[in-house]
């Protein structure tokens, strides 16, 4: 099974590849931090097993490997550096909110990120 772009092009594979390729980490060491098997993990690289979005915030995190939509596509080095200080106000938000919450009610790594980009595109709205 082929790992096919997302609807905006977005291709798990090819970003995972090239997380784990800039990071110098070998498989079994993916294979370590993301608590699969070598196997999965070669499956993983050749798009023959699915990413799970968890397993994709543990690489995003891990191998400072940016997430799509995490710093908007805009190459202005100024408007970067403004993204990405809105897109940290905006996971500081996120994240001081749910540990609020009582355990039970708090949002999954998953729920966390949707939330983040949700917030982001709000802040992003505010300084236009």
């Amino acid at each position: 099974m082929e790992s096919p772009a997302g609807e905006n092009g977005f291709d798990v594979t090819t970003w995972a590849n090239n997380a784990i390729e800039a990071s110098g980490m070998k498989n079994t060491e993916v294979a370590d931090l993301l608590r699969l098997t070598p196997a999965s993990v070669s499956r993983i690289r050749k798009g023959k097993q699915a990413l799970s979005a968890e397993h994709m915030l543990l690489l995003s995190r891990e191998l400072k490997a940016p997430l799509p939509g995490e710093v908007p596509q805009d190459t202005s080095r100024d408007r970067q550096s403004l993204d990405k200080e809105l897109y940290l106000k905006a996971l500081e938000s996120v994240v001081e909110q749910n540990n609020r919450k009582p355990e039970h009610q708090r949002m999954n790594q998953f729920e966390i990120l949707e939330s983040v980009f949700f917030v982001y595109e709000a802040l992003v709205k505010l300084k236009k």
